[in-house]
């Protein structure tokens, strides 16, 4: 029989853990980017103004990110699957779901995907893009809540951090090109303009912070 109060103390339980442990990993991206900021101070209009050699300092502020974003990722997957498995946050919430709850995460996971093997599902798993998240919530929670409730300028957010991962993880001819479009967008600028020469996700990343600190 369904032991309901240790399933919601189980629950809770794991849904603090994967907020704490997705805050931890932010922190260790704080503490990374920090002294490599201080290396090296942009501009943000020039991208310029610093007469230190800024590559490294840059490469490092953008592994930090790359770290920020895989923590991101798992925190998200972390909370839906828990919440499919019928877990409840801290205080208390849990979404209203539309179907039956799953067994665990590992059931989950495959209820989520559509499949029976588990190598399989995960594979199916789109936890960097939000979009795909709110459709799937749709179908497992009522009203997608709480997924649904994120506003659209952060999703774009959202997106924007994917294409700076992306850039930062691998040098295809896709990731430069989004990468490329994403940074004139941002400065109004005409789609096909060229970079500044060697500009990287890193130098984006600080001029960002530079010029909306409250991000």
């Amino acid at each position: 029989m369904w032991n309901g109060n240790k399933t919601m103390t189980k629950g809770s339980s794991a849904q603090k853990r994967a907020k704490s442990d997705f805050f931890a990993a932010l922190e260790t991206s704080l503490r990374i980017y920090g002294p490599a900021r201080d290396m090296c101070r942009y501009d943000g209009d020039s991208f310029e103004g610093s007469t230190y050699q800024p590559n490294v300092a840059a490469k490092v502020v953008g592994l930090a990110f790359l770290g920020a974003v895989a923590a991101w990722e798992d925190f998200l997957a972390d909370v839906y699957l828990g919440y499919l498995s019928g877990y409840v946050a801290p205080n208390g919430y849990a979404p209203e779901l539309v179907s039956g709850r799953a067994l665990n995460k590992s059931h989950a996971r495959l209820l989520a995907a559509g499949e029976s093997r588990p190598g399989e599902a995960e594979r199916k798993m789109r936890w960097n893009n939000f979009r795909w998240i709110q459709a799937l919530s749709r179908i497992h929670f009522k009203g997608g809540r709480p997924f649904h409730l994120v506003d659209e300028a952060d999703i774009k957010w959202l997106e924007l951090s994917v294409i700076i991962r992306n850039r930062v993880a691998h040098n295809s001819d896709n990731a430069r090109r989004n990468f490329k479009n994403s940074v004139n967008r941002l400065f109004h600028l005409p789609q096909n303009s060229p970079l500044p020469r060697g500009f990287s996700p890193g130098q984006l990343l600080i001029v960002l912070l530079e010029t909306n600190p409250e991000l």
